[in-house]
């Protein structure tokens, strides 16, 4: 309802627009003040959308009270009554923009006109803004829609270097200074979190952030960060927001904190960081909180000494097979790392070369010695790695061989299963066990041999299957949703146009 405010000295006056406004339906809800003073104080404290006025009054006139009213920036109609038709009166009226001048004693049928054309002026300013506003919403989700599919394109690797270069971080919108928080829950969550989900957790965060959700395990989360800013608060802040997802929402949450994003190539390597960082989260306790950049050299060697005892250890216990899968894994992370040096990778190689040499029945030492040389004289890492394969091979051929077998023939398993079972609530653990791996082996294998994580294998084949289904079937996009495992609707629709680039609704009317 319309609110308009009836400024008089004269309660005679008041009382009698209040009479008008009744008999006639004109459906105002109105005020009275008794002076201009009183007035502006009651503007201060409450929205109003007309404001009918004498001009004439103690203290304060009209017409310097409607001067404070558009001083003060306030969208009211101004409509003034008065015994006098002076000029002067009337010129300053239009100068402070009132819509009409009305000369008392004012006649019942001017007055209706007069607040019927108020009111519809009112009425069609409403309706004006509040179609800008949906517009303007449109336009915003839409943009924010297409900004998320350039940027999963950038993130999954669908678009080239050729393709981003020249772009930069406010192509994006995004300010250059930013950290990256990587949220990775152990259960499926992030398709399924409530409408309010974001803004509920916007005190945690308490600055400028914005939400991409990757999966249905994981979320990108986006937040501002002050110039020379260091990570602690943003470490604060995830362990916040860990605490929180576990107590309102029972979930257990690892969170990743990325270092300083400034440029477009500094978003891609943290991402990819960040990224190759959670393959280890099963090793992780409950909510950990860990930082790309925080990492020293004592303990990417403290990391590494653990990898090398579990190999030896293996080997000690002629398990070669996990000798060899475990070796892998640490010649990984020994070629991920820029701050260990040359000889010391190389001492790692001939520490593993000593334990074969150890477990061995017959003690060749030729042989031993001639390994040993063949690490001594490589000159690239990955000639390097090449010499160690073959060095466990020649003392367990047979079961490097199962090894590689056994690893592809549980990776195809896994990819038959999600082929199968799309629609179904499947997870990291729950293919793990059908495999008889461990989740991290798997999701460590899986990658090495499929080039992405099998998080983003699943719902790349599902986005896959639900463009099929949009275009060989008549289903409704709220039945297509549970038929490729989305419960939540609203959710696969921005999936689905963060991977295509059009809602799927869009997309089977332009197909």
């Amino acid at each position: 309802m319309l609110r308009m405010l009836v400024v008089d000295d004269d309660k005679f006056e008041r009382e009698g627009v209040r009479f008008l406004v009744d008999k006639f339906g004109l459906g105002l809800e109105l005020a009275e003040a008794d002076s201009s003073e009183s007035a502006l104080e009651y503007l201060q404290r409450n929205p109003v959308d007309i404001v009918l006025s004498d001009i004439r009054m103690p203290g304060m006139d009209g017409l310097e009270f409607a001067d404070r009213i558009r001083e003060a920036g306030w969208p009211i109609k101004i409509i003034f009554m008065s015994a006098y038709g002076e000029f002067e009166y009337a010129q300053r009226a239009i100068d402070v923009r009132a819509i009409r001048y009305m000369l008392k004693p004012i006649q019942v049928t001017d007055a209706l006109k007069v607040l019927s054309q108020a009111i519809q002026q009112c009425e069609e300013e409403r309706q004006e803004k509040a179609q800008l506003e949906r517009m303007e919403m449109a336009y915003n989700r839409e943009s924010r829609m297409e900004k998320h599919r350039l940027l999963a394109d950038l993130l999954s690797g669908r678009l080239q270097p050729d393709e981003y270069a020249g772009m930069r971080l406010a192509d994006f919108g995004y300010e250059p200074n930013l950290r990256l928080l990587m949220l990775d829950a152990r259960s499926r969550f992030f398709d399924r979190t409530p409408p309010d989900f974001e803004e509920r957790l916007d005190s945690v965060v308490g600055r400028w952030r914005e939400w991409f959700h990757l999966n249905e395990f994981q979320a990108l989360l986006f937040a501002e960060a002050q110039p020379g800013e260091n990570a602690d608060e943003f470490v604060r802040i995830a362990q916040t927001l860990s605490e929180r997802l576990l107590t309102e929402y029972g979930q257990d949450v690892a969170v990743v904190v990325s270092g300083p994003v400034e440029t477009l190539d500094q978003l891609i390597r943290e991402y990819q960081t960040m990224e190759t960082m959670l393959e280890g989260k099963f090793f992780w306790g409950e909510g950990t909180i860990v930082q790309t950049n925080r990492t020293s050299e004592d303990e990417v060697t403290a990391g590494v000494q653990e990898m090398l005892d579990e190999v030896k250890q293996h080997i000690e216990r002629t398990r070669f097979d996990f000798a060899y899968l475990r070796f892998e894994q640490l010649f990984d992370q020994l070629q991920n790392s820029d701050r260990l040096s040359s000889i010391y990778v190389k001492y790692v190689c001939m520490e593993v070369v000593k334990a074969l040499f150890d477990a061995s029945a017959r003690k060749n030492f030729e042989l031993f010695n001639k390994h040993l040389e063949s690490v001594h004289k490589t000159t690239r890492l990955a000639d390097l790695r090449l010499v160690m394969r073959t060095i466990l091979e020649e003392h367990s051929p047979a079961s490097a061989a199962r090894l590689g077998e056994g690893s592809s023939k549980a990776i195809e398993e896994v990819v038959k299963w999600i082929e199968r079972e799309y629609d179904q609530d499947l997870s990291l653990e729950r293919l793990a066990e059908r495999v008889y791996l461990s989740p991290s082996y798997l999701s460590y294998l899986f990658k090495k041999q499929k080039g992405i994580s099998l998080n983003k294998y699943m719902t790349l084949y599902r986005m896959d299957k639900a463009k099929e289904l949009l275009l060989t079937t008549n289903a409704k996009v709220v039945d297509i949703a549970p038929q490729v495992g989305y419960g939540n609707v609203p959710y696969f629709i921005s999936l689905f146009k963060s991977h295509f680039g059009k809602t799927p609704a869009q997309f089977r009317e332009e197909s």
